[in-house]
């Protein structure tokens, strides 16, 4: 072993004081360097250094074979590879002291990049989990192509040699097995691609350490060591034939496949989720609730754990962690319903649910059971008088009444034969089940109230009808059994009133919720409401070409919004209004719908309704906030507004004539240009705003070298504004498409003027003439809030589309299942607007969904420029600068 070290600490010498060796470490440095500056660093991008990583693995394909290539070639060239043949260092304490060597100067050469790290961890909160999986994944790539380098260098005297075939190795090794699966049966497709280096290598930048991706390239290491000792060998012993190179070649071959094979197969792998090592921090909106918190509150998540990343569930103990910690009145509990050993603790959340709403679940069984044997009865009545009125029908009748009584026996019979169908789903949902663990009374109560309300307005109708005019064999006869079809039709009606009369059932609710088997359940004192598991853990991640919905842990931003829910007299209610055909709640065309905020405010336990006032009655709410989101039509047909455009118009005007919360947004338009008052401006001049729809604000932006874009949209990270909304979104990119000025109440987020910039009234166009562009010579509103001396609030926004689904739910890929918003400030400027329309000052912070993954905070320009010139020039010039010194100094000795 000393031997080995000795080998090891001269050769790690020799790199270093060589001018190979500080090139090559300034080299990468300052690749690394640029790469974290350009993809990396910049204000609100995601804390990560996994493009850093990937980058740097690919720099290995082509410094690791700079670094091997002098190991033993060198040695040839000056004649001191004869001396150590002769001496007794064995061909094993050579070869392993060469790889030591190597190897430790490529852990120098990553500890390069820690001052990047540091930088970043200045600016936000590095997850060292996936930045220890990062560099574990370097280390294990760069000792594969090291012992690749050795054999190479072991059988060339030249150093350029043994440089090219090691780099052309590894680099067509990764591109081909890139190409080869399209070419080859589906079946053996994954063979090819489990032999990619860069697919291996990928799973460890996300912070998934693999022990198939560890044995894969540990294996070839060691079979690359192996192989370079019989190359040794074979210029030590003449006798060491050239076959038995090629025989030991061929079976570390064969045993690295057998081996990886081996340890791809799921019962010997083992995959651990280095990701979200960091602790969680509560936000400063959850800490000011939980502050004000005076009364008890359990928190108790159902979760199998086997379902979820190892990841998730750790950030999920962390949060419940932080919660209990937070506050001495919150108890929390996490339980796995598919556990036989969580059972008594479930069976105690149970019996403290059924406790919890004893007066409601008495009330319920008992008007439950009461609709129950009333609807007996009604199928005891249809029994009976469907042969009654089959016997009608053998008297002399008019068609029209033999068609009734043939239609009405025929219902009553079927009624009396299958009403029982109905009375068994109710006993159903009543029933406790292993996989109903609480009776479903918001069910059973639903199917009574369908049938009772059903048949009560059929018999009255029936009622009515054969009270008036029937034919005078039967007339008599009609009006005496009317009275029973009346008297039974007015029982139905009056259970049917009275199953309406409980209202929400909270335990029904939360039994259809617990069936599913995983959620969040918050009790306090006074109730409980539990959150679906498909809000906390989304099932897969779903992507079409560019949104993609974010399947992230939203545990603490729900939790707390529950919270809110339970202390809260009423939670506000959002209603959508628009003159679409279709319901927006619905996927459209380009995802220009609102199924993304609106999910995101049922998940904060908003009540969210849509509205469309030309086809529907204008809905009536009792004394909750409510706030109406105007949302304009997309796009015009003609100059004209259009009828369902025109009545959105009316519907608008009179939400303002009741003093009412309106969030506005609207397009830019065409109809100033030709000499039409856009009716939106007089809207806005209503709430106190002026708006300049004709013209769009556009900026000129440098795309490549000589090449110039023109972009009709704005990118906002500081909104420059000291408004309670503005603070709230500071920092999170909110992205505003065809933004148009707005003059009037209190900015919430200005652009500010540039040479760049201009207010463009020939928008729609593609080509502008940009010399005849005035460029923006002061700041310009483009959102805006007032409140109203009656009380009411507003707030306009001079774009049309940036609350929609294409615009807030875009995200970026991270790597595996992980994605990031895209626009994280678009759904918190919505949400923090809605909660400000609603009154609700105080809960407005910063919020979770733009923290869910770190991203870097309070970076400004001119340390952005700082920073670049000394990681990127700095840092490899003292490099540099350090091997020239040594390098003069040993000349001088």
């Amino acid at each position: 072993m000393k031997t080995i070290l000795r080998i090891c600490l001269r050769d790690t010498w020799s790199l270093l004081v060589v001018p190979t060796g500080a090139v090559v470490a300034a080299l990468f440095t300052f690749a690394c360097a640029i790469v974290f500056m350009a993809k990396v660093f910049s204000p609100n991008s995601i804390a990560t250094m996994q493009p850093v990583f990937e980058f740097a693995a690919w720099l290995l394909l082509l410094l690791c074979p700079a670094i091997t290539m002098r190991l033993i070639a060198e040695e040839r060239r000056v004649g001191t590879w004869e001396l150590l043949l002769a001496s007794p260092i064995s061909s094993f304490e050579l070869a392993k002291g060469k790889f030591l060597s190597a190897f430790l100067y490529l852990l120098l050469l990553l500890i390069t990049t820690l001052p990047l790290v540091v930088v970043l961890e200045l600016y936000s909160s590095v997850d060292y989990g996936t930045l220890f999986s990062g560099y574990v994944g370097l280390l294990l790539l760069g000792s594969a192509v090291i012992g690749t380098g050795l054999v190479a260098s072991a059988l060339t005297t030249s150093q350029t040699v043994a440089y090219l075939v090691t780099a052309f190795i590894w680099l067509t090794l990764s591109l081909s097995m890139k190409v080869i699966p399209m070419y080859v049966p589906t079946r053996f497709a994954d063979i090819f691609f489990s032999i990619d280096p860069d697919l291996r290598f990928n799973a460890f930048s996300i912070g998934l350490i693999d022990t198939a991706n560890i044995v894969y390239f540990a294996s070839i290491a060691v079979a690359m060591g192996w192989v370079t000792i019989v190359a040794i060998d074979k210029t030590r012993f003449a006798k060491c034939a050239r076959w038995k190179i090629v025989l030991s070649a061929l079976l570390l071959i064969v045993s690295v496949v057998s081996i990886n094979s081996i340890s791809m197969n799921n019962q010997f792998r083992a995959r651990i989720d280095a990701t979200g090592s960091r602790a969680y921090t509560l936000s400063e909106q959850t800490s000011k609730l939980l502050e004000q918190l005076d009364s008890p509150l359990d928190i108790v998540v159902l979760l199998d754990d086997s379902t979820i990343n190892d990841s998730v569930v750790r950030q999920v103990d962390e949060v419940l962690r932080r919660y209990k910690n937070s506050s001495p009145n919150i108890e929390v509990q996490r339980i796995n319903p598919a556990n036989p050993e969580s059972i008594d603790a479930y069976d105690a959340l149970l019996r403290a649910l059924i406790e919890l709403y004893a007066d409601e679940v008495a009330v319920s069984n008992a008007a439950i059971k009461e609709g129950t044997y009333q609807f007996s009865m009604l199928i005891e009545f249809a029994s009976s008088t469907s042969a009654w009125a089959e016997g009608l029908l053998e008297l002399s009748l008019t068609p029209k009444e033999q068609e009734t009584f043939q239609t009405l026996a025929g219902a009553l019979s079927l009624l009396g034969d299958e009403g029982h169908l109905i009375l068994g789903e109710v006993d159903k949902a009543m029933d406790v089940t292993e996989s109903q663990p609480l009776p479903n009374v918001s069910f059973a109560r639903d199917i009574l109230v369908a049938a009772t309300g059903q048949w009560s307005k059929e018999l009255a109708e029936v009622a009515r009808w054969l009270s008036q005019g029937r034919s005078d064999s039967i007339s008599e006869i009609c009006k005496t059994e009317s009275v029973s079809f009346q008297f039974m039709a007015a029982t139905l009606a009056e259970v049917e009133m009275r199953l309406r009369e409980l209202g929400e059932l909270e335990l029904g609710q939360i039994a259809t919720q617990l069936a599913l088997g995983e959620g969040a359940l918050i009790l306090s004192e006074d109730g409980a409401t539990m959150i679906p598991s498909n809000l906390l853990f989304p099932e897969q991640l779903k992507v079409t070409d560019s949104i993609a919905v974010d399947h992230r842990f939203r545990g603490e931003q729900i939790i707390s919004s529950a919270i809110r829910s339970l202390l809260a007299d009423s939670m506000p209610t959002v209603v959508f209004v628009h003159a679409e055909e279709s319901s927006l709640r619905l996927q459209q065309p380009n995802n220009a719908d609102i199924r993304a905020v609106a999910n995101v405010l049922e998940t904060s336990r908003f009540n969210v309704e849509e509205w469309n006032p030309v086809d529907e009655v204008k809905p009536f709410f009792d004394n909750e906030p409510v706030v109406w989101v105007i949302v304009p039509p997309p796009n015009r047909a003609g100059l004209e507004p259009s009828p369902r455009e025109k009545k959105l118009i009316e519907v608008v005007n009179g939400l303002i004539d009741e003093n009412q919360s309106i969030l506005l947004n609207i397009q830019p338009s065409l109809l100033p240009r030709y000499g039409h008052e856009d009716p939106w401006n007089r809207i806005a001049k209503r709430l106190g705003f002026s708006i300049d729809s004709e013209r769009v604000l556009v900026e000129r932006v440098a795309s490549g070298q000589n090449t110039l874009e023109l972009q009709r949209s704005q990118m906002v990270q500081n909104p420059r504004s000291e408004h309670t909304i503005a603070n709230a979104v500071r920092g999170l990119q909110i992205f505003i498409p065809l933004p148009i000025a707005i003059e009037g109440g209190n900015s919430l987020i200005n652009i500010q003027p540039s040479d760049d910039r201009w207010l463009d009234q020939i928008w729609e166009r593609d080509h502008i003439e940009l010399e005849s562009k005035q460029p923006l010579e002061h700041s310009i509103s483009i959102a805006s809030a007032i409140e109203m001396p009656s009380g009411n609030r507003a707030i306009i926004v001079g774009s049309g589309g940036w609350f929609l689904t294409w615009a807030t739910d875009r995200v970026m890929s991270l790597g595996g299942d992980q994605v990031a918003l895209v626009n994280p400030g678009n759904i918190e400027l919505f949400l923090t607007s809605v909660e400000w329309l609603s009154g609700l000052d105080e809960w407005i912070a910063s919020g979770a969904i733009g923290n869910q993954t770190t991203r870097i905070e309070g970076l400004s320009e001119t340390a952005y420029l700082t920073w670049a010139a000394i990681l990127v020039l700095g840092l490899p010039s003292l490099l540099l600068t350090g091997a020239i010194v040594h390098s003069i100094g040993r000349q001088r000795r």
